[in-house]
């Protein structure tokens, strides 16, 4: 929870957040805050000071550092792209499977294709009601938005409802978590004289 306040206070509701990619940390900037922390600097301090996300991360940089693990850079892991595959290729595929008992192993070795793109194409097809219609690739083909000039009234306005909608949920999100930080904040006071309170 002490992670949590202090992530929102240097952040705000974004600090909160879960993150959908991992923060990539240079190695100067490990090695730096494993040195300060086996200087015996704060753990607190040093992940504030490099925006570290937890103290354990900071704990298990320098169990690396102690075993020379940490000095060496970690391999990128470069994605390998698939091959390029095309509508009447993933019908042909789709239906390859379906004729050999869903054998999608059997078809990863048969088109050189991944296991998770058979399946993918399969489960498109059958979630469409067996339609080939569902394996045509659309992206880069969003429907696009109308210009404001072009809305209707009543399309203008429910865009900016829910404009404001958004905003609205943002905005009681952040009040929420104020609220919560505030009574965790004041937990075991006793005097109301004792309260503490953030200042904005």
């Amino acid at each position: 929870m002490t992670r949590w306040i202090r992530q929102f206070l240097l952040h705000g509701l974004a600090g909160v957040r879960h993150r959908s990619f991992n923060h990539r940390y240079s190695l100067n900037t490990k090695i730096e805050a494993v040195k300060e922390y086996q200087a015996g600097f704060p753990g607190e301090k040093i992940i504030e000071k490099y925006d570290i996300r937890s103290l354990s991360q900071l704990k298990q940089w320098s169990i690396q550092y102690n075993n020379d693990e940490l000095k060496t850079k970690s391999r990128k892991r470069v994605r390998k792209m698939g091959r390029k595959v095309n509508f009447e290729e993933k019908c042909k595929i789709v239906q390859w499977v379906l004729d050999h008992d869903n054998d999608y192993q059997g078809a990863t070795i048969q088109f050189n294709v991944s296991y998770q793109r058979v399946y993918s194409w399969v489960r498109k097809y059958h979630e469409a009601a067996d339609s080939w219609e569902a394996l045509k690739d659309n992206r880069g083909h969003r429907k696009p938005q109308k210009a404001l000039e072009e809305m209707t009234e009543k399309e203008r306005l429910e865009a900016e409802i829910k404009r404001l909608k958004k905003i609205n949920r943002e905005m009681e999100l952040e009040i929420a978590f104020a609220k919560k930080l505030v009574e965790i904040r004041n937990r075991g006071v006793k005097r109301p004289d004792d309260i503490k309170r953030f200042k904005n």
